[in-house]
């Protein structure tokens, strides 16, 4: 071939001895006698070159013979590189090492000898095989074979390492290879339970960093410790999985803002919204209020389940009872909303589903009671009204349900009844908070719809010309923004006037220990897209306690649905009452009921609720039928 190096007429490359000649005057002797020499060479395991010199020799013969060779003849590596480029020295040297290499490896070990092992004796031959045949098996074992040559050599040719290796047996060294190791379970718990820990400390900061303490307070309120603490030492690929997720921390402020956790997941999905994941995760893993487990439950698509929603409303909307009879005669006001509104052609008021306060809840006013008499706890109020434009919605003009279904009503709108409510309750609030703040003049009030606003403070001093001038009806129902607002509003006071609460850049504003609780009163429909993102919010809140009042449309099955959901959302946190009114109420009986959940301590009784100066006139608004 023209690319073959020419050799030397009168001596052999390989033994440098005289080549003989052929009679006919060609070359084919001396090829003959070249071609024996290579075989001869090839063949002896423990042939070494005679010396350094010879490489070096034979090198510059090839070398020389071709001045424009591209790459080296052992290793094909390229010699036009920066690093041979006009160093014939450098050329040299790596020719006659590339040699040497080959030599050297071709006498310590035949060049088709098979692998020298001892068979484990429990090993199936055709397991054996498919392993030998396994390509991550084979790079293993070079990456073994690299760590032998590294360990140092014995006497009869074999490694320290290989040695090592033999003892301990053959198929723990492949495990090793492969990405096992000979770890004891507790030594494996140890690395993982520290690679977890790294994983906190990298998030969350160092142990006793502040926010490594928010979280700890956000495990111990969600009832979630003993779950990430299994995982942490359990199952550290699910421990980050929901660690990076966010699933072990409060939801971050600018997730609120952006509506993150609200926007909704294609038809057809489990769940509706990411919020919605994350919340019956934390329900199906975490422990009930009073310690124990509950069966799993899954969430209801309006979509997937609609038949379901349907009649569990319906079936809740059966267990409605007529108000006892004594109650409603102590209670009942000529001034309560419905009997002013033209529309309604029934006086009589509506039977109610009766309101369940559970054991946990009492339990936890107690508790809270017990601090406030005791001077540990202290008690603010503010009130968050929901003022959508489903709160406007007239019922004599129909409301259509999710089953299609247009249904009518003979009762006032949401926001009428509302209305009525925050004025009677101003007749009680306010002189409460007065014992504690003497020259407040009324109980802060936010609403929300697509947005949250602090309106300031409402008394019943002035009351229908505020309530006018301040509150601003219609938009979407996004009760997140009405929380966010609360939190903001409240924070911000407590910290300008007392110096309680700390503010973090991601999680917004978080309490400090002594600050006052906030007993927040609600009053909404159900309608709000971000319910979900609103109650896994309030399970990890620990400084307010809230009660909800659900206003909605009489033997509605779609009202009651959203009460069922509200009712499991008592259920898992006692820092949550919920009360439903629906239809045509006798309000000073619902105003007892609702700020006796709101004050722990001295709600108002009968005899207050009932004071002729608190109540509300006939006329004491104007008539109306709708806005």
């Amino acid at each position: 071939m023209d690319n073959d190096p020419q050799i030397d007429e009168d001596e052999c490359p390989i033994c440098h001895m005289g080549l003989p000649l052929s009679k006919d005057g060609t070359k084919t002797a001396a090829e003959a006698h070249i071609a024996s020499c290579i075989d001869t060479h090839m063949s002896q395991p423990g042939h070494q070159a005679n010396d350094q010199k010879a490489y070096a020799k034979r090198a510059a013969e090839l070398e020389n013979t071709q001045n424009d060779e591209k790459e080296c003849p052992v290793c094909r590596t390229s010699l036009l590189t920066k690093e041979f480029d006009g160093n014939e020295a450098a050329r040299h040297a790596h020719i006659a090492s590339c040699f040497e290499r080959n030599d050297s490896s071709s006498a310590s070990q035949p060049q088709y000898a098979p692998p020298t092992y001892e068979r484990p004796a429990n090993l199936r031959s055709g397991k054996l095989s498919r392993d030998m045949k396994d390509s991550k098996s084979s790079a293993a074992s070079s990456k073994l074979n690299g760590e032998a040559k590294a360990g140092g050599s014995t006497g009869n040719g074999l490694s320290l390492q290989n040695q090592e290796d033999q003892e301990v047996g053959t198929l723990r060294k492949w495990f090793s290879a492969l990405g096992g190791d000979s770890k004891t379970p507790m030594e494996k718990k140890q690395q993982i339970m520290a690679k977890a820990d790294g994983l906190m400390s990298d998030r969350w900061g160092p142990p006793g960093s502040q926010r490594r303490e928010m979280v700890a307070r956000y495990w111990a309120a969600t009832r979630m410790f003993d779950h990430w603490m299994f995982l942490h030492g359990q199952h550290p690929r699910q421990f980050r999985k929901y660690l990076e997720k966010g699933y072990m921390e409060p939801i971050p402020t600018a997730m609120v803002t952006a509506r993150t956790l609200a926007y909704l997941y294609p038809e057809g999905s489990y769940y509706e919204t990411p919020a919605e994941k994350r919340l019956y995760y934390l329900l199906n893993n975490g422990m009930m209020p009073d310690g124990s487990r509950h069966a799993s439950i899954r969430p209801l698509n309006i979509n997937r389940d609609r038949y379901t929603i349907i009649r569990r409303g319906n079936q809740r909307n059966a267990r409605q009872i007529p108000l006892d009879p004594k109650l409603l005669a102590k209670y009942m006001s000529p001034g309560d909303v419905f009997q002013s509104d033209k529309q309604i052609k029934s006086h009589n008021y509506s039977e109610q589903v009766p309101n369940t306060v559970y054991d946990t809840r009492i339990k936890a006013l107690h508790e809270f009671a017990e601090g406030i008499i005791h001077g540990t706890d202290h008690l603010e109020t503010m009130v968050l009204i929901d003022v959508s434009g489903s709160m406007t919605w007239n019922p004599h003009s129909g409301i259509p349900g999710p089953d299609g279904i247009t249904r009518y009503h003979d009762q006032p709108s949401n926001i009428r009844l509302v209305q009525h409510l925050v004025r009677r309750v101003m007749n009680h609030m306010l002189p409460r908070a007065q014992k504690e703040h003497p020259h407040q003049r009324g109980i802060d009030v936010v609403t929300f719809s697509s947005y949250g606003t602090y309106i300031g403070q409402l008394s019943t001093l002035n009351f229908n010309h505020d309530w006018q001038s301040k509150v601003r009806l219609g938009g979407g129902t996004q009760v997140m923004q009405g929380w966010q607002k609360v939190k903001a509003t409240y924070f911000q006071h407590q910290n300008k006037d007392y110096g309680h609460g700390t503010f973090d850049p991601d999680f917004g504003w978080q309490a400090t220990p002594g600050m006052p609780k906030l007993s927040l009163l609600v009053f909404l429909d159900g309608e709000a897209t971000d319910m979900d993102e609103f109650e896994l919010e309030l399970l990890g809140e620990t400084w307010a306690y809230v009660t909800i009042a659900l206003v909605g449309m009489e033997n509605c099955p779609h009202h009651h649905s959203h009460a069922i959901e509200l009712e499991r959302v008592a259920k898992f946190n006692p820092h949550v009452g919920f009360f439903d009114v629906h239809g045509r109420v006798c309000e000073r009986l619902i105003v007892q009921d609702l700020l006796g959940s709101v004050y722990p301590v001295d709600p108002p009784v009968y005899e207050e609720i009932c004071k002729p100066e608190y109540d509300i006139k006939p006329d004491g608004l104007p008539a109306y039928s709708t806005y």
